[in-house]
């Protein structure tokens, strides 16, 4: 089977027009633009066209919330848990040409790993959490999110992905009015990328790629028509899904691979990946492991990020 690749998302920052037409959106494949050994083919809606589109396989998937919440922001666990619930339902709740969406991300609680990380032998979990100890990501240093996913780089099928917080460089807060940087104006953004959209052209999307609080307002929360393209493009309602299972690769699993068994070899129980296994190390391992790193977010523009 094909081997995986680690994507962590900063898409490319293109230049913002004003709102484009429906078809502005943009699907992240399996070819990374910031590899420049990959070559990728953009379009004129700065789309990468080249590679694999990226898709669960599945109708469902699982995202659990990291439990500390952000004490540097001052949010509780349940704080958190309520927003990205909300941010997901915005995606979960779309209504297609023909019915809704043959997916749903279910929220299932707290989890108690803070790292992001894909498991080959123990088990995983798709992760938000808040990075507040520090904001190690050169060249994103103004992103107030980043998603990373994992997927099969011969059909772009998704295995992970997380989404990390910047509890360092960004004021994020919940409620109204909005006060800072909107927490779930930001998580409705990245849920898009953990679902399999890049950024769009279109100036009145929430997968566009620049976040500023005082122009876009609550605007983040609620999809545009090119978002709710772009999803359905996706995950049509006549997809016929590899499965109905919503466990996660390797089984779930709460904790880090540091806390969790390894399965015994000689057992017989041991638990393999398609091809090569990416194994639990941090992506600022990457390089030494050959695995290529695509980092999808959002920023402040000068005044505000992208997500």
């Amino acid at each position: 089977m094909s081997p995986a690749r680690l994507v962590s998302g900063l898409a490319c920052v293109a230049v913002l027009l004003a709102s484009g037409s429906a078809a502005a959106f943009c699907r992240t494949t399996t070819c990374d633009p910031n590899d420049p050994e990959a070559a990728c083919e953009i379009d004129d809606d700065f789309c990468v066209v080249s590679g694999i589109p990226l898709a669960w396989a599945s109708s469902c998937v699982t995202v659990g919330v990291h439990d500390l919440g952000s004490p540097r922001n001052g949010l509780s666990y349940d704080d958190v848990e309520t927003v990205v619930k909300q941010a997901f339902d915005a995606w979960n709740d779309v209504s297609c040409p023909g019915g809704k969406l043959s997916i749903q991300a279910s929220v299932i609680g707290a989890v108690e790993c803070g790292v992001s990380e894909y498991n080959s032998k123990v088990g995983n979990a798709n992760i938000v959490l808040f990075r507040e100890e520090d904001w190690p990501y050169a060249g994103a240093a103004n992103a107030i999110g980043l998603t990373t996913t994992r997927f099969d780089t011969k059909t772009g099928e998704l295995w992970d992905a997380d989404i990390e917080l910047n509890g360092v460089g960004a004021t994020l807060t919940v409620g109204d009015p909005i006060q800072g940087d909107d927490l779930l104006s930001v998580l409705t953004h990245e849920a898009g990328h953990f679902l399999g959209l890049s950024h769009s052209l279109d100036g009145a999307a929430t997968m566009k790629s620049i976040y500023d609080p005082a122009r876009d307002g609550d605007s983040f929360r609620s999809l545009a028509p090119d978002d709710v393209a772009g999803i359905c493009a996706i995950y049509p309602p006549d997809r016929e899904a590899a499965t109905d299972s919503c466990d996660n690769r390797h089984g779930f699993s709460g904790q880090c691979r540091a806390d969790q068994r390894e399965p015994d070899e000689s057992s017989g129980c041991s638990l393999n990946t398609r091809g090569g296994g990416l194994g639990g190390a941090p992506r600022s391992s990457a390089a030494l492991m050959g695995l290529v790193a695509m980092l999808t977010g959002l920023r402040l523009a000068r005044r505000r990020r992208i997500v």
